[in-house]
């Protein structure tokens, strides 16, 4: 149940931000006002000469409120005044400095001229009449494509509101929270005699691995824009990013070991769980038991030192302190050795030597009241600490 746990919320978190950026392609009508007294200026014609020239068989009269309520909203932009709330959701969603507001096709009143266009940003002129003044309205037909999107996201301006551009982000939230629900009510283990890790420290197991595994599973929709247009576009983010989200779900997985991990202990026996099954070692099988600490690898801290080294200003000084940490770091364990040669290790400690596992103290009381064999010697081991997340052979 803990390794469900943690891969639904991951599952379910990765789908909404993968839906929050699944874009709409579908055709949109951007719809502005048409100053063409203003345009006429730069041309040596008449204004009705220029108007008929500029509009001639694209030109449609209308009437009606509606209309007029978009003429009204397109001039108070125009003022620099607000819209309301029902009209903002019409407006760009990069708030380009340009009076326009954005409809789909079957939308009224704008679907009365739709059928009228014939390709990808085709032009179309509304002419409204009011009194004695005549008033022109400029609709664009446009359709947003794959070819528009690029590292760092929608190249083509002005950008459609988002809830035409990326229909299914209204979802995102709830799905997300739908796993956070299933994290936090899916039942767990309440064996009282059980010894087990303390929750918290399960639950920021977690957090980090989520710190690390969703940005960076997002990090290509988000620079491209679209989900779908990050496979074809910007698949060499992929190649960049998805490694540490991989990482993360690596730790999301030994944050599970150890969520399920528990030992009850019996008169002759260790009884291990954790999400992989459950094992039983016989007192009698064990050769003995010893202290181990685990180091992090001469590798790792080499490495650390390294980058550490390499930093500038700030970077350098918090590289040296990550490589102080690295170099200091020890997790003390305990080791079991079966007579078949296997090695099992519990962890007992953190990096900074406080104790995590809580009643570890009976475990050693039982073995010794067991007979089995005690080895004072402290192993030291350099490794990962890999050894700790897996039963032995």
């Amino acid at each position: 149940m803990e390794l469900w746990r943690r891969l639904i919320l991951l599952v379910c978190v990765c789908a909404a931000v993968f839906l929050s950026k699944v874009t709409s392609l579908s055709p949109l009508i951007l719809t502005a006002s048409a100053d063409l007294a203003g345009r006429q200026e730069r041309h040596d014609m008449p204004l009705n000469d220029y108007i008929a020239r500029v509009t001639q068989g694209k030109l449609y009269r209308r009437d009606g409120r509606e209309w007029e309520e978009i003429l009204t909203k397109i001039t108070a932009l125009k003022e620099g005044k607000t819209v309301g709330k029902e009209w903002s959701k019409h407006l760009p969603a990069d708030k380009y400095p340009m009076e326009v507001l954005f409809f789909r096709p079957d939308e009224a009143p704008v679907n009365t001229i739709a059928g009228y266009f014939r390709k990808d940003n085709d032009v179309l002129y509304v002419s409204l009449q009011k009194g004695q003044t005549t008033n022109y309205l400029e609709l664009e037909y446009r359709t947003y494509s794959d070819d528009d999107f690029h590292f760092g996201g929608l190249s083509s301006y002005p950008h459609p509101p988002i809830y035409m551009f990326y229909p299914y982000r209204r979802y995102s939230l709830w799905i997300a929270l739908l796993g956070l629900l299933l994290y936090i009510l899916l039942p767990r283990k309440k064996d009282p005699e059980a010894i087990r890790y303390p929750l918290w420290r399960m639950v920021l197991g977690d957090i980090v691995a989520f710190l690390i595994a969703v940005p960076f599973f997002a990090f290509p929709f988000l620079i491209t824009g679209g989900s779908l247009q990050a496979f074809t576009v910007g698949w060499p983010l992929f190649i960049f990013f998805w490694p540490f989200f991989f990482m993360g779900i690596w730790l999301l997985l030994i944050s599970a070991w150890f969520a399920g991990f528990s030992i009850v202990i019996t008169e002759d026996r260790l009884r291990l769980s954790t999400y992989k099954g459950k094992r039983e070692y016989l007192y009698k099988d064990i050769e003995y038991f010893q202290p181990v600490i685990f180091k992090p690898p001469k590798w790792l801290i080499a490495l650390s030192w390294t980058a550490a080294l390499s930093g500038k200003g700030a970077s350098r000084i918090g590289s040296t302190g990550r490589a102080l940490i690295l170099s200091g770091s020890e997790y003390s364990s305990l080791g079991i050795k079966m007579k078949n040669g296997s090695d099992l290790y519990i962890n007992l400690t953190d990096m900074i030597g406080s104790d995590i596992l809580k009643g570890s103290v009976k475990i050693i009381k039982a073995m010794k009241q067991a007979g089995v064999h005690e080895k004072s010697e402290v192993r030291e081991i350099r490794s990962l600490g890999l050894e700790t997340v897996r039963f032995p052979d």
